[in-house]
């Protein structure tokens, strides 16, 4: 078998219509998240340094809750979205593969997916609320010292 009849066999086993929906799902949701990131990135832009005590609190407060919007809404929803298109996609490739290669692979990905969800996610936001935190007891007792 040439390499052209090898790939018309790809191309005919795994249906384009559904790669190119997996992957724009991707796609999409990736782009999602970068807009989120440069939106969360503009806020904190937007804090001013040189503004009173109280107002600058204030400030940090808003984005403390933007943050934390973030964490118990958009991001469980990326993570479910991005997983589900990741799953779709999987069921096209998987397909004709041994069962016990299917089982081992999805056994590594729930893994992998747990263990990211479950303590990395954790870490990452335990370590983002103990900064904002920091900076936002810094704010308060500045803010007493000007009363």
């Amino acid at each position: 078998m040439n390499q052209q009849e090898e790939f018309t066999q790809l191309y005919r086993q795994y249906s384009p219509g559904i790669l190119k929906l997996c992957m724009g799902m991707v796609v999409l949701i990736c782009l999602f998240q970068a807009s989120l990131l440069f939106y969360t990135y503009k806020q904190i832009r937007l804090i001013d340094d040189a503004a009173p005590p109280d107002q600058h609190l204030r400030q940090w407060e808003d984005y403390y809750a933007l943050r934390k919007k973030q964490a118990t809404i958009i991001m469980p929803a990326y993570f479910i979205g991005l997983n589900i298109a990741m799953g779709i996609y999987f069921i096209e490739v998987m397909q004709g593969r041994p069962l016990l290669n299917i089982t081992i692979f999805l056994l590594v990905y729930a893994a992998w997916m747990l263990f990211a969800w479950f303590y990395l996610g954790k870490r990452i936001l335990k370590k983002e609320k103990q900064k904002l935190d920091g900076i936002m007891n810094e704010l308060r007792s500045l803010e007493g010292q000007f009363d």
